[in-house]
């Protein structure tokens, strides 16, 4: 067994063995400056935080993944963080990896960053000068991450006492109104709006602890929070609103299964897609219910509330619909909390939300029976 291989079974630890290799291979096709950016607390550099950090970074320097890892955006004692660097470089040396430092104020940062990723080294960065051109803002728009990750002590924000999972952009000036946070929390809730006022591309941005960092980026189960622009979706009544070859490949992608040509021949009731097809709820008519024939969202956009959106979307024009899954379907435990009811026929799960209890017998047939899309 090689050295990746070695790595990746070592990840089952933190989710599915065959998750982290699907997020691993996606990863090392991106161009190595732009698989996520690491700003990290001042906090998250001392004992034992630091530690639990040079261990993640090791695992992904032996992946050849390179983030670049960012010290004193979120510092005020600006004296300390050569010292803070140099500390890091020196830790993640001795643990095997290769790294180089660079400072924000460099002519030619960005080219230079580029070219460390590049060889295989991490980029350390000192943010010396916080408004500098080479601040966070214009970091993010040079490299353009697909992930912006925040390391505190504290991990994810909480709401009333609960961990809240995901927030949308749009919620975050009620979210800073209504909730209790610590200096660095708020900190990083105003850079994350800041960050978006000059944002091209869809990014995402995490707050978590270095002790789950390996979580974040390789399940759709994190234990921070994820905070993301709302999903923009189109909606159609007809297949014809829609490019079918950008759904058929969206749905043979999210499901591992080549669709058969005749699932465009019956009408679509209403379709609510992602902008992108990245994820959808297609509806058909099935015995007189709205029928959710397919509800997806693609394995390289899971984690990013995208099925929350379209659901939420759909809900709120169709309130009462049917739908079934198979048992062994991993999303089952998803439903389970969206639906009204469900019942098990044969090899299905039949769901329904918003029916009336005398609906509901004939609803189960009717779904039981819907033509399987898929070709075997």
């Amino acid at each position: 067994m090689n050295v990746r291989e070695t790595i990746l079974k070592s990840l089952s630890a933190v989710g599915a063995e065959h998750e982290a290799k699907f997020y691993a291979d996606l990863f090392a096709r991106q161009d190595p400056e732009t698989f996520a950016m690491i700003v990290l607390d001042p906090r998250c550099l001392k004992e034992p935080l630091l530690e639990a950090l040079i261990s993640s970074l090791r695992i992904l320097s032996n992946l050849q993944l390179t983030p670049t890892l960012v010290v004193g955006a979120m510092d005020d004692a600006r004296t300390s963080v050569k010292f803070q660097a140099q500390r890091l470089s020196k830790e993640l040396g001795k643990s095997g990896v290769r790294s180089l430092k660079l400072n924000t104020a460099s002519y030619g940062l960005i080219n230079e960053i580029r070219k460390v990723a590049g060889n295989g080294k991490i980029p350390i960065l000192e943010m010396i000068e916080r408004r500098g051109e080479m601040n966070l803002a214009g970091l993010a728009k040079s490299l353009r991450p697909k992930k912006i990750i925040f390391l505190q002590p504290s991990g994810g924000l909480n709401q009333n006492g609960v961990r809240r999972a995901n927030l949308t952009v749009t919620e975050l000036p009620e979210f800073l109104e209504t909730q209790t946070f610590s200096v660095g929390q708020v900190r990083f809730l105003d850079s994350v709006l800041e960050l978006e006022k000059t944002a091209e591309e869809r990014r995402s941005y995490v707050i978590a602890s270095p002790l789950n960092l390996l979580g974040e980026l390789f399940t759709t189960r994190g234990t921070g929070t994820l905070i993301r622009r709302q999903v923009d979706v189109k909606v159609g009544h007809s297949f014809e609103a829609f490019s079918q070859a950008d759904l058929s490949r969206a749905l043979e992608t999210a499901f591992g299964k080549g669709l058969k040509p005749s699932f465009f021949d019956t009408p679509l009731y209403a379709g609510y897609v992602e902008s992108e097809y990245r994820g959808g709820a297609l509806f058909k008519e099935q015995a007189g219910w709205p029928y959710l024939s397919k509800f997806f969202v693609t394995r390289e956009a899971r984690g990013d509330g995208i099925a929350k959106d379209l659901w939420k979307r759909a809900c709120k024009e169709i309130p009462a619909f049917i739908w079934r899954s198979r048992m062994d379907n991993p999303f089952n435990a998803w439903y389970m909390r969206k639906c009204d009811g469900m019942q098990r026929a044969g090899d299905w799960r039949i769901f329904w939300k918003g029916l009336d209890a005398a609906e509901i017998g004939d609803a189960i047939v009717a779904a039981a029976s819907a033509p399987d899309d898929f070709e075997s």
